[in-house]
């Protein structure tokens, strides 16, 4: 039983990650043609990490932390294009460090300890 509900939800995930491909594929051979305008940072890597971290999230829920992670990496170096006379770079570890921090202290315990 538990069979078939698993198969229709992994046939679901790839048909929606058939789908994506698809028309990310079409927005390319479009760009190619000149057929209408498509910014340069919506077709660059940064935007395929925080993509691929945002299907991440939403495929678990946004249960584990490793969505957040690949948007703040992928946005830290698409704000880095965007505006290079900020320097984004000498802040990105920083804020990485201090978010980690942060998540370290609010996070609650998976395992309780039982005395």
């Amino acid at each position: 039983m538990n069979t078939i509900i698993d198969n229709t939800n992994r046939r679901n995930g790839r048909v929606v990650a058939g789908a994506i491909i698809v028309l990310v594929g079409c927005a390319l051979l479009a760009d190619q043609f000149d057929m209408f305008y498509i910014p340069d940072w919506l077709l660059s890597w940064p935007m395929l990490l925080i993509a691929i971290g945002l299907y991440s999230g939403a495929k678990h829920n946004f249960q584990n932390m490793t969505w957040a992670i690949l948007i703040f990496i992928g946005g830290a170096f698409l704000l880095d294009d965007a505006l290079p006379d900020w320097n984004i770079e000498d802040f990105v570890w920083p804020i990485g460090i201090i978010a980690l921090g942060v998540y370290l202290i609010m996070r609650r315990g998976r395992h309780h300890l039982k005395y």
